[in-house]
C-alpha cells in the first residue's frame, strides 16, 4: 500500500485547493551549516514585499514515494495512513514543518512499505502548508515544493527514513532565447489539442507565474511519466528545464515517451 494517494480528477492536472497558486514563491537558497541547522532564504515575488528565512536541521524526514516528483513553487495533496509516516508527520508538525519527498527507482513489491527501496538521489524539500487531522491517526497534507535538493546520506536512528541532504542551485535568471520559447509554446498548444486539455492549459498559461514556476507548474500539471518528471526536476538553469520539457512534449507528439530515465 503506498505512503500517499495523489489525486487527479482531471487527467494530466493535479486539483489543488483553490487560492493555494495565487501567489507564487520564488526560491533562492543559500545554505550555511552551523550547528547541525541550515538557514533557507526564500525570496517571495513582488507582491509580498517579503521574505522568509528557515533554520531547518541539518538531518530532515525523508519521504520516498512510487511514481511521484514534485517541484519547486508547485503544491501537492497527500494521504498519509501508514504508522511510520503517521509518527513522522506529527514530528513534523510539531517542529520546522519541512522534509523532503523523492521518487523511488522502482516499485516497492507488493506487501513491501519499501522501507529499503532504492530512490533517485535529486529530490525537493517540500513545506506542509495545510494539515488537515483524519480519523486512526491519518492525515491529508498539502506540500509545497522548496527547493530541488542532493540526498547525501540516509541516517537511521528513526522509524521513518531521513537524510542529510544539500541545496541544488537553480540558475532562473539565464536567458531563454524567444525562438526556443516559441517552439515550446507550439509544442505545447499541440500537446493539449492532442490531449484535449486546451481549456486547462490555457488557465494554466494564464497564472501569473515567472518564467520558472510557470515550466514546474507544467511539469507537475502534464501527464509525464514519473522518470521523465524526474528528468526535468533534475535540470539545473532554466534553458536546460525549458530544452527538456521540449524533448518531452516533442516524444510524446510523436506516439514516444523517454522510459527508464
Amino acid at each position: 500500500m503506498n505512503p500517499a494517494v495523489h489525486d487527479l480528477r482531471i487527467p494530466g492536472f493535479p486539483q489543488v485547493p483553490e487560492g493555494f497558486l495565487g501567489r507564487t514563491q520564488h526560491g533562492i537558497s543559500d545554505l550555511e551549516r552551523s550547528c547541525g541547522l541550515v538557514l533557507i532564504l526564500h525570496c517571495f515575488d513582488s507582491d509580498a514585499l517579503a521574505s522568509k528565512v528557515f533554520m531547518l536541521p541539518a538531518i530532515l524526514p525523508l519521504f520516498p514515494l512510487p511514481q511521484v516528483v514534485l517541484f519547486p513553487q508547485t503544491f501537492l495533496p497527500v494521504r498519509i495512513f501508514e504508522p511510520r509516516y503517521q509518527e513522522m508527520t506529527v514530528e513534523v508538525l510539531n517542529s520546522h514543518h519541512h522534509l523532503i519527498l523523492t521518487l523511488m527507482r522502482e516499485t516497492p513489491d507488493p506487501g513491501s512499505l519499501g522501507e529499503t527501496a532504492p530512490i533517485f538521489e535529486t529530490g525537493c524539500l517540500a513545506e506542509v502548508v495545510r494539515a488537515e487531522p483524519l480519523t486512526s491517526g491519518r492525515w491529508n497534507l498539502l506540500l509545497q515544493g522548496k527547493e530541488t535538493v542532493r540526498i547525501l546520506e540516509e541516517l537511521p536512528g528513526k522509524p521513518f527514513r531521513q537524510c542529510r541532504y544539500d541545496a541544488i542551485p537553480f540558475n532562473a535568471s539565464m536567458l531563454w532565447p524567444g525562438p526556443h520559447r516559441r517552439h515550446l509554446m507550439e509544442s505545447l498548444h499541440a500537446y493539449a489539442a492532442a490531449e484535449g486539455i486546451e481549456v486547462q492549459l490555457k488557465e494554466l498559461l494564464d497564472l501569473p507565474l515567472e518564467d520558472a514556476g510557470r515550466l514546474n507548474t507544467l511539469a507537475m500539471a502534464l501527464d509525464f511519466e514519473p522518470t521523465e518528471r524526474q528528468f526535468l526536476l533534475e535540470s539545473e538553469d532554466l534553458p536546460t528545464l525549458a530544452d527538456r520539457m521540449l524533448q518531452l512534449l516533442d516524444f510524446a507528439l510523436g506516439g514516444r515517451s523517454i522510459r527508464g530515465l
